[in-house]
């Protein structure tokens, strides 16, 4: 149902499209080492490194489970800093050589039979690095533009340079492959390819893009935010759904290969049919920013729930091998794609406003970080479907004769957990109290009370 409240008040600032560009350019690395290098990283630690399906998972789930703790403080500690140049622009710029050690790490420099042990310590050193980066990026993006429609658009814009991001990544493994590299080799290009581009993306961010000044806030203990998150319903809203999307794309990203490879015959173009997956999320961003600005932003992200969930569970009835079939599939598939993580961010960028209106505090950083920690572990959660296929006995490698127990049960792990996933998310977010109206109302009483001071 369309919104009929009146027009939302618009933000006086201007941002012009080439700094929306420098914006969002850092996106593209740091959304492109989300669920692409999961996708890819896990096969390769069990290729490569040696390590159990099982042990992948707990690598994984271990590493997230421990964001919990760390990216919520990562995100208070953001917020109180008072760096000159910034507090967003500062953090952006600070942990960048640092994650691009732990990249070299993960992706190029662990050599077979490398310990679990210090697989997972690489892993959870990433991650919290990765957290850093994400939430001082997405909390500026919150900040850049903040009123209801200004945030779709920033939102939208860094969800367009994440899937170029997503898009260059994939591209790579598809073209390694075509000039008879393996696997390894295939994570070796994602590597580097990261290690070239970060630092160079956020130096164009931090240099061209101009952060506006906003006050330390004050220490909230780790106690005060679980009262927050126990208290606030809209918070309630964003993040359970977060959570439901991320085990999806965890469950779909993870078993995507085993099961175009395996069941569905594509040996040879498995890559191909994934880069065509995220091209079209790509190309759909323009249609959900228009749709969230036209019904609203939770009401786009239940359409889009609902898409992504029917699609996803139609994909097993794709004709073995039939090529020209499957690009098709995967083409209408992937157009909701990008549409949960935008639109999910955008909604957040709210919840803070009626948070800061309601305790005087902008804690960006905090609230970024909380939802990044569900999308994290949502995301590892999915991995824990490598469990319950070691348990049927499925063999990942090429040429192993799976039994028809083992690809039932990879089937019905594709299909039916994100289908049943993504309609409880669409389900959940029905009576999301945050509008256009609402949010206008919030805006208005955070500049009275700023204007008061």
């Amino acid at each position: 149902m369309a919104e009929t409240t009146s027009e939302p008040q618009t933000s006086t600032r201007k941002v012009g499209g080439w700094t929306m560009a420098a914006f969002a350019a850092p996106s593209a690395p740091l959304l492109a080492l989300s669920l692409p290098s999961l996708i890819f990283l896990a096969p390769y630690f069990n290729e490569h490194l040696g390590l159990s399906l099982t042990t992948v998972s707990l690598v994984f789930l271990s590493a997230r489970l421990l964001d919990i703790i760390v990216d919520p403080l990562i995100g208070n500690f953001q917020d109180r800093s008072t760096p000159k140049m910034g507090r967003r622009r500062f953090w952006l710029a600070a942990t960048t050589p640092f994650f691009m050690a732990i990249i070299w790490l993960v992706f190029i420099g662990l050599p077979p039979g490398s310990p679990a042990a210090l697989v997972a310590i690489a892993v959870l050193v990433m991650y919290a690095l990765y957290a850093a980066m994400t939430i001082a990026h997405l909390s500026w993006a919150g900040e850049l533009l903040p009123d209801y429609h200004g945030r779709t658009r920033t939102l939208g814009a860094v969800q367009v340079a994440g899937m170029i991001g997503y898009v260059l990544m994939l591209f790579l493994p598809a073209l390694v492959r075509a000039n008879g590299g393996d696997s390894v080799a295939s994570v070796h290009s994602m590597g580097w390819a990261a290690l070239l581009s970060l630092p160079v993306l956020v130096a164009i961010c931090v240099f061209f893009v101009k952060e506006e000044p906003l006050p330390p806030q004050p220490h909230v203990s780790f106690r005060d935010t679980v009262k927050t998150l126990m208290e606030n319903k809209s918070l309630r809203f964003v993040l359970v759904p977060d959570f439901l999307i991320g085990v999806g794309y965890g469950v779909t990203g993870g078993l995507f290969l085993f099961l175009f490879r395996h069941y569905l015959g594509f040996t040879a173009n498995s890559e191909l049919l994934l880069l065509v997956y995220f091209v079209s999320g790509l190309i759909g961003i323009p249609f959900w920013v228009w749709l969230g600005r036209t019904v609203g932003k939770h009401r786009a992200l239940q359409w889009g729930c609902i898409h992504a969930g029917i699609a996803l569970a139609l994909t097993p009835l794709i004709p073995k091998g039939e090529l020209v079939i499957g690009l098709v599939a995967l083409a209408i598939a992937g157009f909701s794609q990008s549409a949960g993580t935008m639109l999910i961010r955008a909604m957040m960028a709210d919840v803070v406003d009626e948070d800061t209106a309601k305790t005087g505090g902008q804690r960006s950083g905090l609230f970024f970080g909380l939802m990044l920690t569900t999308s994290k572990i949502g995301l590892a959660v999915g991995p824990l479907a490598y469990v319950v296929l070691d348990m049927f006995g499925f063999e990942q490698a090429l040429g192993a004769a799976n039994t028809p127990t083992a690809m039932t049960a990879l089937v019905l792990l594709f299909t039916g957990l994100p289908f049943v996933l993504n309609m409880l998310a669409a389900w959940w977010v029905r009576d999301y109290p945050l509008d256009a109206k609402r949010q206008a109302e919030l805006r208005a009483e955070i500049a009275a009370r700023e204007g008061a001071r």
